[in-house]
């Protein structure tokens, strides 16, 4: 029963996410509200605040999920692996967890991200979050290599690049296949975070 109950959930939520952003691109951000959301969902206002307690959630419903994924990644390492392979494989892994972050969804987002001010204030919040959940991450992982501060460096190096190319690729490849995103953004964060390969072996 509980296995139902979790499916009905997941259903719901899902739904949810999906009339919000029908509903933000055919009658904008601003213009939509939470309870015409919840009514393209056919639940309650109150059912799906219980969901999304705010409307910029539903730009970003698997943000958490992506970064238990890539602080998961880290943790799983193997013993000779080299911390910018494990970042990159980490973003990946993140991603297919998360399912959105070279997506139509997150095109969507990124076009709001430019123009809303409370989504814009969200997703330097979550990066913020994401960028200290994987730098204590990579300090475990690897803490005779990187102290603390090193940790957080590289990982701002990561982060940065990630997001960088997320928009790049959204904006420069909009006939690309997800599966093309995909490659094209793991090539370009490895390519971006290469210097500190070549230092550490220059070191």
């Amino acid at each position: 029963m509980a296995g139902l109950r979790e499916q009905k959930r997941e259903r719901t939520r899902a739904l949810l996410v999906e009339s919000a952003n029908r509903l933000f691109r055919e009658r904008g951000y601003a213009a939509t509200t939470m309870a015409d959301i919840a009514a393209a969902s056919d639940v309650s206002t109150r059912t799906a605040f219980s969901y999304f307690p705010a409307k910029d959630d539903l730009l970003f419903p698997d943000g958490d999920e992506r970064i238990r994924a890539a602080v998961a990644e880290l943790e799983d390492r193997g013993d000779d692996e080299e911390p910018v392979a494990v970042l990159v494989r980490a973003l990946q892994r993140a991603d297919v967890a998360a399912t959105d972050l070279v997506t139509d969804r997150a095109s969507l987002r990124v076009a709001l991200i430019r123009t809303e001010p409370s989504v814009r204030g969200r997703a330097l919040r979550m990066l913020a979050d994401a960028q200290a959940a994987i730098g204590q991450a990579l300090h475990r992982a690897y803490p005779d290599r990187y102290t603390e501060v090193q940790a957080a460096a590289l990982v701002g190096a990561f982060v940065g690049a990630a997001s960088g190319a997320v928009t790049a690729i959204i904006d420069g490849m909009p006939d690309a296949t997800e599966d093309e995103r995909r490659a094209a953004l793991a090539s370009a964060v490895a390519e971006a975070l290469a210097p500190w390969t070549s230092a550490e072996r220059n070191a």
